[in-house]
């Protein structure tokens, strides 16, 4: 698999991991800022403790840091599976979620409190991004 590494489209791992970035700015923004603070038990004065505790630089740069590592690491599969089109990069996105938020996602879900809407909104969220993350490494090649 290492080998396909130079096979890889730097410009759609650029735009997939930007993809995700925004998606999730428009999900926990615009459409659910104030229910994911609902389900998640955060008050005001909490939800600006963290932002304060963590200068927008270092957030969203981490963040799209990480959406890059994804998209990267899908990347290397797309080229591996030698994956082409939406449907098939849907379908990687699909199962790439099916693994993170089910195997990952649920196990941290089930050793807190929260309601179990915060980790259907939360994995809502990926689902969606890694099937735009999906399409766009799949169908830029």
């Amino acid at each position: 698999m290492l080998e396909k590494i130079p096979s890889v489209h730097w410009l759609a791992i650029l735009a997939a991991g930007v993809a995700m970035f925004l998606i999730g700015g428009v999900w926990y923004g615009a459409l659910f800022a104030k229910l994911w603070q609902r389900l998640h038990g955060y008050t005001d004065e909490q939800v600006k403790a963290m932002q304060q505790a963590r200068p927008p630089h270092v957030f969203f740069g981490l963040m799209i840091f990480s959406y890059l590592v994804g998209a990267f690491v899908m990347a290397v599969m797309v080229v591996s599976l030698d994956l082409n089109g939406a449907f098939a990069g849907a379908v990687l996105g699909a199962f790439l979620w099916l693994f993170a938020t089910t195997a990952i996602g649920l196990t941290d879900h089930i050793t807190r409190t929260r309601p179990i809407a915060a980790y259907f909104l939360d994995s809502s969220y990926q689902l969606v991004a890694f099937m735009a993350a999906g399409i766009i490494l799949a169908c830029w090649r």
